[in-house]
């Protein structure tokens, strides 16, 4: 598998793992009583549990995947002026 096909399945695991973490949290909050729709409360948690830290394992490697175009995002900011001191600088307007 190459590096483009690699970010891809990685992007979409990390998206399905993101509505997988929504609906067992939104079960989990709504769901006030034992079974919520044949799970049962033990396994929504662990499952959420779980799902949480694929996730968190994933998007360390997807940051390093794509480490270079965040870098390259960044000084491109930099270079136009956008970010200075980690905050926004409006543009100025031809002497206005």
């Amino acid at each position: 598998m190459n590096r483009q096909s690699l970010k891809a399945v990685i992007s979409t695991i990390l998206a399905l793992l993101f509505l997988l973490l929504a609906a067992t949290g939104a079960l989990l909050y709504f769901g006030k009583t034992g079974v919520v729709w044949g799970f049962t409360r033990q396994g929504l948690r662990g499952t959420h549990f779980w799902a949480a830290v694929s996730m968190c394992v994933l998007i360390v490697v997807h940051l390093t995947l794509n480490f270079r175009v965040y870098l390259a995002e960044l000084r491109a900011l930099m270079k136009k002026g956008k970010l200075e001191s980690g905050r926004s600088v409006p543009e100025k307007k031809n002497g206005k």
